[in-house]
């Protein structure tokens, strides 16, 4: 078993810091993890990309092959991402920020709106995408996820961050009860 994620957006946004406490998530379930991540030089605006692998053994390729799973939150990230998804895989995109995404099994949710105004704070858009993977990625428990979140968060922002965890969580897990994929899901009025 080798399940691929990637996270991909601008810098700024806090995927290199969502990646690491997925991979720490990973870890407390008992996986075998890699994590890497690749930014341009700019401090926010350029392109992010934070890229995790789960097994049930050693990892002998630390580099994804075939996504299982990418969370885009804006269009470039989208566009260069998409060719590298498995055929059955699924693409979780922010509706405000990706308008066009030519692929088969699409969440799409107002992440950035949501941080923006429920949260009054646009860097939680990172942790609202990490409650929405959790609730569709079968080898990550909440649970571990919050530990994860725990132990990285500064104790100042961590009531905040967990606060969005959970409401991306819940968000994701609406979405489950209700989503087949036989198309395009249309997540916005979340």
């Amino acid at each position: 078993m080798r399940y691929e994620l990637r996270l991909a957006g601008s810098g700024g946004q806090g995927l290199v810091l969502a990646g690491i406490v997925l991979a720490e998530a990973a870890l407390l379930d008992g996986h075998v993890v890699v994590h890497s991540q690749n930014y341009g030089p700019e401090a926010r605006g350029g392109n992010s990309v934070s890229e995790v692998i789960i097994s049930g053994e050693e990892i002998d390729y630390p580099r994804a092959t075939g996504l299982d799973m990418l969370v885009a939150l804006n269009q470039r990230a989208c566009n260069d991402n998409l060719p590298d998804m498995k055929e059955d895989g699924l693409v979780i995109v922010d509706s405000s920020a990706v308008k066009k995404v030519l692929w088969g099994r699409v969440l799409r949710l107002p992440l950035q709106r949501q941080a923006d105004h429920a949260f009054k704070d646009s860097r939680v858009v990172n942790m609202l995408a990490l409650g929405v993977l959790t609730a569709f990625c079968p080898l990550i428990q909440a649970e571990s996820m919050g530990q994860a979140l725990t132990s990285r968060m500064p104790a100042g922002s961590l009531d905040h961050n967990l606060e969005a965890f959970r409401t991306g969580l819940s968000m994701g897990h609406d979405l489950a009860s209700r989503t087949h994929f036989h198309e395009v899901e249309d997540a916005t009025d979340v």
